[in-house]
């Protein structure tokens, strides 16, 4: 498992490397749609830190705190240093080409139509924790 904040520095490289906008709000849902496409390809949890059901769709606080300081604007490049196994980057490139290109608003819409964001809203209101047996089940369950 690796950190949000490591996870969230790979995608705003990846979409600055692919000349695609990156926003705060589209960083969030990125990592939530990473978490559930590697559990389902892999089996295993990529990101170790909990999202939570905020208004506008899952989040992980300590990634949308270091990065709220660039607002709605475009995050610039990071300086990472991570290596990740060949097929893992490989299964979160294609993830990544799946989801990037859409915009925040789009990736917005579509992680409200899904259960982990929306059951635990509802239930347990803004803000309430997403289990990670949740994005699990949901994810394992959805053939896209």
């Amino acid at each position: 498992m690796y950190s949000a904040y490591t996870i969230a520095k790979y995608i705003i490289n990846w979409c600055n490397d692919h000349s695609i906008r990156i926003t705060n709000l589209k960083l969030q849902k990125l990592l939530y749609f990473l978490q559930g496409e590697i559990v389902k390809r892999t089996g295993n949890q990529l990101i170790r830190e909990d999202f939570y059901a905020w208004q506008l769709g899952p989040v992980i606080p300590e990634v949308y705190n270091a990065f709220s300081m660039y607002s709605s604007s475009t995050i610039p490049k990071q300086e990472l240093s991570l290596a990740l196994e060949t097929q893992l980057e490989t299964h979160i490139n294609a993830v990544l080409s799946k989801y990037a290109r859409r915009s925040a608003w789009d990736l917005v819409d579509l992680s409200h139509c899904q259960d982990p964001w929306k059951y635990n809203h509802q239930i347990f209101g803004d803000r309430a924790i997403i289990p990670f047996k949740s994005i699990e089940d949901f994810f394992k369950g959805v053939n896209n």
